[in-house]
């Protein structure tokens, strides 16, 4: 029996069963043996691995600026195939930093064009995938997270309608308080950094909204402080 941990994936426990088979004749072949999916020859490492994912990118961007999602995200797929092992691969520091920069946008937007792919809401496409909408639909298996955005939705709802008093400062405050909680325990990925510039966002709307306060209330105070010797009966000189 093989082992539960660590974590082998289905190709692998595969491969050792066949592996460990104790008759030579219902052993895997040498043939077997390489043609097997976990093994993947076609994705080892290799001098040709860089120029192969660079094809495949140029391809999936060109179809990304067409509007074609599906097939853009099958190709960055693709790519990414490629440039794991070309990362492996390269040898030069410098290079090797450049191509991991890369590879760390390309995923990014194909976790954006499987969000588009998957989703219902097709309207995202027509949108131009803003980034707010975007992170809300990738928000959908996360309660919790879809729960602080509407409330920082309505928050920002009743300021455009004209209400930037305590009660929509409050509710900024309270969105951002459960956003801050669940950024600290979100994962590295794309709707980690959508999340984040979300709540740079909610912040400056809540600094500006709670500075229009503060204005508004010197002011009436000032007003107040000058007709209060008018009240009293008393004239300046």
């Amino acid at each position: 029996q093989l082992p539960s941990r660590p974590q082998l994936s289905p190709e692998c426990r595969d491969l050792l069963g066949q592996l460990l088979e104790r008759d030579p004749l219902k052993r895997i072949s040498f043939e077997g043996f390489f043609a097997h999916p976990f093994v993947d020859m076609e994705h080892v490492p290799g001098p040709e691995s860089l120029g192969k994912a660079t094809d495949l990118v140029v391809e999936a961007v060109r179809k990304d600026q067409e509007g074609d999602a599906k097939a853009a995200l099958s190709l960055y797929c693709k790519a990414l195939e490629y440039f794991v092992p070309a990362l492996h691969y390269e040898s030069d520091a410098r290079r090797k930093e450049a191509i991991r920069a890369k590879v760390g946008q390309y995923i990014s937007r194909a976790e954006e064009l499987k969000v588009l792919v998957t989703s219902s809401n097709k309207n995202l496409l027509q949108k131009g995938n803003p980034s707010r909408e975007l992170l809300k639909e990738m928000a959908k298996d996360k309660p919790r997270l879809c729960t602080a955005l509407e409330m920082a939705s309505a928050a920002m709802a009743k300021e455009e309608e004209g209400r930037d008093d305590g009660d929509t400062l409050e509710l900024y405050q309270q969105s951002l308080g459960e956003l801050l909680l669940l950024l600290a325990a979100e994962p590295a990925g794309r709707r980690r950094e959508l999340l984040h510039m979300e709540i740079q966002t909610l912040m400056a709307r809540a600094e500006y909204l709670k500075d229009q306060i503060k204005m508004r209330e010197a002011q009436s105070m000032g007003k107040e402080a000058l007709s209060e010797p008018f009240r009293s009966g008393e004239f300046p000189s």
